[in-house]
């Protein structure tokens, strides 16, 4: 007796539930005329699952289907049509590869059968469509979620801290999304950032997280998730919608994807000042690549995982409380313990002379010149000259996109390939993205003006503050996330003499710079010295006085 199966699949929730059940219909007015019968245990189901390769495992009902099949308990199977299976051409390819055996039968409602004379071709079309269709579905629906940005709607589960609210028209036609803010996890967001801001690590965060008992912005896959890490922490800080600007095709998932299938990442920027929940300087700030902050709750010196290590690149750590506490490269000292061979540095030195050295490269860079630059940087924004900014970099994206489009059309009437016009366009076209990403920073950093604030940061005077920066009485969180953007590389070089060590330190003036503005720091470097501190072993000296610092 020949024993009959069926298998149904409908794309998306967006998709009509009925399309189920008018598969199922069909399949049985197939099975009846063929005079099979289908046992209840044998109907196999997939809802809302695409059919794509990389979403498989999700398919239950598909993963039951073939198990069924392997274990030999039908003899015939229908569908509706070979994209019910699947879209991707690997797999429908293994189908194929399985019915040539003729072991078992596939009937479709759409007129194909595996035991016709020829079925191969038709199969072979059929999978071609289908993979053909899915490429349009793709370019549709980004197509559409573009427009609905453009549109001021929004797309995507919304993130963390926002609701999703739907808008109607008259008829109760759903015409878009936006999202709004939720109160409660937008306080928990900002205090995220803040700690971040203040200097703590993503796994500090993390744990305060989850012993606070938030639930986490992700719902769990397994018994053992629904927690809080520190890569979940970071994919939040790193998201711009938190300053008010949506990044189009910024996510990593997609950029993975995108080099998959060797395509260019075009980003977008739609600003959405009404969903800011951070400032511009907030979100920098936490955003910027900082030496590794320590991990070890306990440690409780600001200059803890601060300067690195000339020989091996590790981070210097911190002795234990004793009479004189000290920093010291734990790699080195490890890897020469085990005899593991090759240069390695030992060296210890006071943390009082790794503080005299701090204040006196702060001495050395924060010169008049540096702080008129700052004070200008204030002033810049305080007398609306960035508005100016604004319209000009307006004219010149409106410049741009108009020269792009004369190219453009010259490139469409051309019979033959003009390579010196068609680099001309390429240029063109990355001035007009990168003029759209300027734009959109700018009108965001207009939404978050703050006067009175930056009024009182311009009469501060920093070297007033050199003399109290490591005393007891700052937290150390926050002073070493500031010196950690001051100074991107502190670097213990070695020790020349008993009584001497080098170091090389570079000064992010970029770092300070921009925090009047508001804006992305770009110095990255540039300001460097090497010095040499020295220890005076001799003579009845305070331990303060018992170090200096000598430029090299």
């Amino acid at each position: 007796m020949t024993t009959a199966a069926i298998y149904a699949r409908y794309s998306c929730e967006k998709q009509n539930e009925t399309s189920l059940e008018d598969q199922l219909r069909l399949c049985h007015e197939l099975a009846q005329r063929h005079g099979l019968d289908v046992r209840q245990d044998l109907i196999f189901t997939d809802a809302a699952t695409p059919g794509v390769s990389n979403t498989a495992h999700k398919r239950t009902g598909y993963q039951a289907f073939l198990k069924a099949w392997r274990h030999g308990e039908f003899d015939v199977f229908i569908i509706d049509e070979a994209s019910r299976l699947s879209r991707d051409g690997v797999e429908l390819a293994q189908i194929a590869k399985l019915l040539e055996s003729r072991k078992v039968r596939m009937l479709c409602c759409s007129g194909l059968d595996s035991h016709a004379a020829g079925w191969e071709m038709y199969f072979a079309m059929e999978c071609m469509l289908a993979q053909n269709e899915g490429r349009f579905m793709r370019h549709r629906m980004g197509r559409g979620m573009l427009g609905q940005l453009i549109r001021g709607y929004m797309v995507a589960t919304p993130a963390y801290g926002y609701d999703l609210q739907r808008e109607f028209d008259a008829q109760n036609n759903r015409i878009g999304s936006h999202w709004i803010i939720n109160a409660k996890e937008a306080a928990i967001v900002r205090e995220v950032y803040a700690r971040r801001a203040s200097g703590q690590s993503m796994q500090q965060i993390a744990a305060w997280l989850n012993t606070e008992k938030i639930p986490c912005s992700r719902n769990a896959l397994t018994a053992g998730g629904g927690y809080w890490r520190p890569a979940r922490v970071r994919n939040l800080l790193s998201n711009t919608i938190y300053r008010g600007i949506f990044t189009w095709h910024g996510s990593k998932t997609y950029a993975y994807r995108a080099a998959k299938r060797g395509i260019e990442v075009e980003m977008q920027l739609f600003v959405r000042p009404e969903l800011r929940l951070v400032s511009d300087d907030t979100w920098h700030q936490c955003n910027q690549k900082t030496p590794s902050q320590t991990n070890h709750a306990k440690d409780k010196h600001p200059l803890a995982d601060l300067i690195r290590c000339g020989c091996c690149g590790g981070t210097l750590v911190l002795s234990a409380q004793s009479r004189c506490r000290s920093l010291y490269c734990a790699n080195c000292t490890v890897a020469q313990g085990a005899d593991v061979g090759g240069v390695r540095q030992t060296s210890t030195f006071a943390v009082k002379g790794a503080e005299k050295l701090i204040l006196h490269a702060l001495s050395h860079f924060l010169t008049p010149a540096f702080m008129d630059a700052f004070r200008n940087a204030l002033q810049l924004r305080l007398t609306g000259q960035q508005r100016q900014q604004l319209e000009d970099c307006k004219m010149r994206l409106d410049q741009f996109t108009r020269t792009q489009e004369r190219l453009s059309h010259m490139l469409v009437a051309i019979s033959e390939d003009d390579l010196l016009l068609l680099q001309r366009y390429e240029e063109t076209r990355a001035k007009v993205k990168e003029t759209r990403i300027q734009l959109a920073e700018l009108e965001a950093a207009q939404q978050d003006l703050d006067m009175k604030a930056m009024q009182l940061q311009s009469e501060v005077d920093p070297k007033a503050l050199l003399d109290t920066l490591l005393q007891a009485d700052f937290a150390p969180d926050h002073t070493r996330a500031l010196l950690a953007r001051l100074f991107p590389v502190i670097r213990f070089d070695g020790r020349p003499t008993r009584y001497s060590l080098d170091f090389y330190i570079e000064f992010a003036a970029g770092a300070t710079l921009t925090q009047p503005s508001r804006r992305k720091v770009t110095d990255k470097g540039g300001h460097s010295m090497q010095c040499r501190l020295k220890y005076m072993h001799r003579g009845k000296l305070e331990p303060d006085q018992r170090w200096s610092v000598v430029e090299r």
